[in-house]
């Protein structure tokens, strides 16, 4: 049993190591050529790109630095990364910089990012794009 003191810090370091795996799997491993990788059962079933579409793809771009390439996967993925980064950044902060914190966390901007990941479903389709 791990003593409550510790449980704070074991669960960032097994964020950290699950990030670092993703990483590293997407780093050395295409999607466009995995068999193994997930495919969008939205686009399966109803042939409608969902948000998420591209991302695997988008993903794997910019860890190679093709910033053009995974824009033409997905364009919200790639503008929401800064959004990550911050939301990350705002987890490892706890107990310190709480007016950054609820910023970061806030209702605004979780639902302006809800609408805008609604907005880009009917775009993406609308555009085809």
């Amino acid at each position: 049993m791990i003593p409550a003191s510790l449980k704070k810090p074991v669960a960032g370091i097994v964020l950290i190591v699950i990030i670092a795996s993703v990483i590293i799997i997407y780093y050395y491993n295409n999607p466009t050529l995995g068999a193994w990788f997930p495919r969008c059962p939205v686009k399966l079933l109803t042939g409608y790109s969902c948000p998420g579409c591209g991302v695997q793809r988008a993903f794997h771009a910019l860890l190679h630095g093709n910033l053009w390439q995974a824009l033409a996967y997905n364009y919200f993925f790639v503008i929401s990364v800064p959004y990550f980064i911050l939301a990350c950044v705002a987890i490892l902060l706890k107990g310190k910089f709480t007016r950054f914190r609820r910023y970061v966390e806030g209702r605004t901007l979780a639902l302006i990012y809800v609408v805008c990941y609604c907005v880009w479903f009917v775009v993406r389709n609308a555009l085809e794009i």
